[in-house]
């Protein structure tokens, strides 16, 4: 039984970490995974053995390579920029890494043995694994209890209409559109198309939020997070949220109308929307994601439209709009697009997989995409009856430092007896139900005042930005003090450009002495081409991305919490010239055994 040990450690805790990520997979699928699983490990141990003569340590030896392989990948991806990780050179480059360290450790595990029992070893990894493994599982299993089973259901108390005259409503969201009232990013195509198609345009429209978990429960709910969800000290998990994207308000109401529903979105949400408090669909088999030793660079982004499931939202709309149903109907499309990965251009050919993240192929990306949500739509009319409703938005925008991340594509075709204007041309998606049941079920719900939250990820949290205080916590967690001190040795004399200029710099500006830095200006993507000019409410010199080879800093230190997506605009698009690229660095570094915790935090 004792040779069994190390073996186990394989077994036991599979998939168990990458739970809390888990997206919806069959029965089929998991079983498959686990046998596939074990047929790898036995071979793999007795192969090792055959050749080392002694089956603990090729046990131990075959444990570390598969902890490796399985788990380094979400390190990796943890601990590194993903736009870096969509890049085939980087992926080779961690693929010859783990190589070499599987063979180093596995050489080190034979030097060890020599000195130990490798019996003693096997007992002592087992048990601590299955120790960890143990919470892993009930901190899991708490978690889905708290998604499938939350205790606050949404009422409704309406009069019930007649459903002879109450409309069809096929409501389409696009995942990351910004509409046209972004600079740079109106299609104008699609906008001409859509008033002869008679929609209605909302060109003002915005959402409150700019992250999906918290913008479309929201919308649905027809309520700001923070009056549905637990949310405490500004952080939040997904859980928190989507789990009152399946069980709704809108669906709730609709049900109650005598609505047939049908919902369609990407794989992460389908167990959301269609298998909403299901107790049969509640087993042990959800706890587990459908990730193994075979999938380990599965993160190579598909080139395809599959991920966005566009062809899927396009086939179920086609089917259920020629559906004969004795009730009215209501269809819900959640596209992951125009939302990155950017994969093909306006013509439809696969973009290339270095550009995949670039912020600059968004708009060929989303020219195609409205190009498919008008065929949509002209299916929809040529099959609808006549007492229709379609609506198409976004649910975010693409990501900024200003108020812009906010503005989303939204408009509606209304049918004769409604009135469009029931919408206003500024209307927030919190309440854009609100606005539409009071026209069409004279229902009497009261209009929300307009809150905007920023959202920001951090260590696969989001985190709800209201104020500086949130950071100002952050810097002292970090004592960020100390780094300041240790950046003022090592930067003496030398001249420093702050680049990102949002909140957290102003958290640190506001709360730090930064006078020992030679700072010589400001520069973010917010004051591209403006002028040149000394800011009262910084105070420093204004300096827009396109202008700082002009003032020649040693030193750029990023100034943003979160520092990839600036160091991927600062390569991409100001220092392309790799020869002219200027040094940078952080302003601010998170505490190792912070991230340390924070990684612990993630998997357990």
């Amino acid at each position: 039984m004792e040779i069994l040990f190390p073996y186990l450690l394989c077994t036991f805790p599979i998939h168990s970490i990458f739970a809390q990520n888990s997206t919806e997979i069959s029965v089929f699928d998991y079983i498959f995974s686990l046998v596939l699983l074990v047929i790898v490990i036995t071979l793999g141990v007795l192969g090792l053995n055959f050749f080392i003569g002694d089956i603990y340590v090729a046990e131990i030896i075959f444990c570390i390579i598969y902890f490796l392989l399985v788990y380094a990948n979400y390190i990796f991806i943890s601990q590194c920029s993903q736009y870096k990780r969509s890049l085939i050179k980087y992926q080779l480059t961690f693929l010859a890494l783990f190589i070499i360290c599987c063979v180093a450790l596995s050489g080190i595990v034979v030097l060890v043995t020599k000195l130990i029992s490798a019996q003693i070893i096997s007992k002592i990894i087992f048990y601590t694994t299955a120790f960890i493994t143990f919470f892993v599982i009930v901190d899991i299993t708490k978690q889905l209890v708290e998604l499938y089973t939350h205790n606050k259901q949404q009422t409704v108390n309406i009069k019930t209409l007649n459903t002879s005259n109450l409309p069809d409503i096929y409501h389409i969201i696009a995942d990351s559109h910004t509409g046209f009232d972004r600079e740079g990013l109106c299609d104008e195509d699609f906008k001409k198309a859509l008033k002869e198609r008679g929609f209605e345009i909302y060109e003002k429209a915005k959402s409150n939020y700019n992250y999906t978990a918290c913008s479309v429960p929201s919308m649905m709910n027809m309520e700001y997070i923070k009056d549905l969800a637990d949310i405490k000290e500004n952080f939040f998990a997904p859980t928190k949220t989507l789990k009152y994207y399946g069980n709704n308000a809108v669906s709730n109401i609709l049900t109650q109308q005598g609505y047939h529903l049908t919902k369609v979105t990407f794989n992460s949400y389908k167990h959301l929307l269609n298998n909403r408090n299901s107790k049969k669909k509640f087993i042990l088999l959800k706890v587990f994601l459908n990730l193994s030793i075979l999938y380990i660079f599965k993160e190579l982004p598909d080139l395809s439209l599959k991920n966005a499931n566009l062809k899927e939202i396009q086939s179920e709309l086609k089917n259920f709009v020629r559906e004969k149903i004795n009730a009215p109907k209501y269809f819900m499309g959640h596209l992951l697009a125009p939302h990155f990965p950017y994969v093909c251009r306006e013509d439809g050919t696969p973009n290339k997989l270095v550009n995949i993240k670039n912020v600059k192929y968004y708009f060929p990306y989303l020219k195609y995409i409205d190009k498919q949500l008008i065929k949509s739509i002209d299916d929809i009319k040529s099959n609808m009856n006549e007492n229709s409703i379609i609506i198409i938005h976004g649910d975010h925008s693409i990501a900024s430092h200003n108020d812009d991340r906010f503005k989303i594509l939204l408009a509606i075709y209304f049918p004769k007896q409604y009135n469009p204007k029931c919408i206003n041309n500024d209307c927030t998606l919190v309440n854009l139900f609100r606005r539409l049941f009071n026209e069409i079920f004279k229902t009497d719900y009261s209009i929300l005042e307009d809150k905007f939250f920023p959202v920001q990820l951090l260590h696969g949290q989001a985190q709800l930005i209201e104020s500086e205080e949130v950071f100002k916590t952050t810097l002292v967690n970090n004592n960020f003090q100390n780094q300041l001190k240790k950046l003022e040795k090592k930067y003496k004399n030398k001249r420093i450009l702050i680049y990102g200029t949002g909140i957290f710099f102003k958290a640190v500006q506001n709360n730090y002495d930064l006078s020992n830095l030679n700072i010589i200006g400001i520069s973010d993507i917010k004051f591209k081409n403006k002028e040149i000019e000394f800011d009262e409410e910084y105070g420093y010199k204004k300096i827009s991305p396109e202008n700082i080879y002009k003032f020649n800093p040693d030193i750029i230190l990023i100034g943003t919490i979160n520092p990839f997506d600036t160091e991927r605009y600062l390569n991409q698009e100001i220092f392309k010239d790799k020869r002219n690229r200027k040094k940078y660095s952080y302003l601010f570094q998170e505490n190792i055994k912070i991230k340390i915790n924070n990684f612990f935090n993630n998997c357990v």
